[in-house]
């Protein structure tokens, strides 16, 4: 079972619909893609046979105190609660709040990662996975590619070391920007992980998150329900 958690449609940043990117999806052998929608313009999704939608709910903090306000409303909005990084004080934040799942594309706009080993043992101890973000890679080119694939390739390095997880998507915001599950994990691969925690990036890794997330959903949606004989 391969995961793709960051997809964009037209609910989001997206040029194509939900059903576009479900065809697509299928065709690529994903088994759930991560719907992307930005909080608080969060509806609910459809459902198709043959692959599972998952309702991904980024944040976009401004600063460090927005973090917790932010993930604390959406939590409950989200099968997996996404934070949009780049700016290193976010980044931390996001990495110490075991709310969040997924920090994303903790390198975007930089010319470092984004990360230190305090955030990635932050991120260990509050299973916050950080994102490889294939987008970043694709729409990259020169010197620019260059520092991305070297940002990547260092906060892979600190996540071995800290023991954090990893997980790889597509960010994909047309349906030509997916990838199978394989490809995705492949980056992953070629830039230091074993091939084992590669393929873990894209399976069992987003598979638990999403299972683990709904539970609590469900638990949370039922509180105070009693059976009734």
């Amino acid at each position: 079972m391969n995961y793709d958690l960051h997809v964009h449609t037209t609910l989001s940043i997206g040029e194509n619909s939900v059903e576009d990117m479900v065809g697509m999806g299928k065709r690529l052998g994903l088994s759930g893609i991560g719907l992307v929608q930005y909080f608080p313009s969060v509806s609910e999704l459809p459902q198709f046979e043959g692959i599972d939608l998952i309702s991904s709910v980024m944040i976009k903090p401004a600063r460090l105190e927005e973090v917790g306000k932010l993930a604390d409303r959406a939590r409950d909005r989200a099968e997996v609660l996404m934070v949009h990084g780049g700016d290193y004080d976010v980044n931390r934040a996001a990495c110490e709040n075991s709310m969040i799942d997924v920090l994303c594309h903790p390198e975007l706009g930089r010319k470092d990662s984004g990360l230190d080993h305090i955030c990635v043992r932050a991120a260990h101890d509050n299973n916050v996975a950080i994102e490889l973000n294939f987008r970043e890679v694709l729409e990259s080119y020169k010197r620019n590619r260059i520092y991305i694939l070297s940002a990547m390739k260092k906060n892979i390095e600190l996540c071995k070391k800290y023991d954090a997880k990893i997980i790889v998507s597509s960010s994909a915001v047309t349906k030509w920007g997916m990838r199978s599950g394989r490809e995705l994990a492949s980056i992953a691969h070629l830039l230091g992980l074993d091939l084992g925690r590669a393929i873990e990036t894209t399976s069992t890794i987003p598979e638990q998150m999403v299972r683990e997330n709904r539970e609590k959903l469900a638990g949370k949606r039922y509180e105070g329900v009693s059976e009734v004989d």
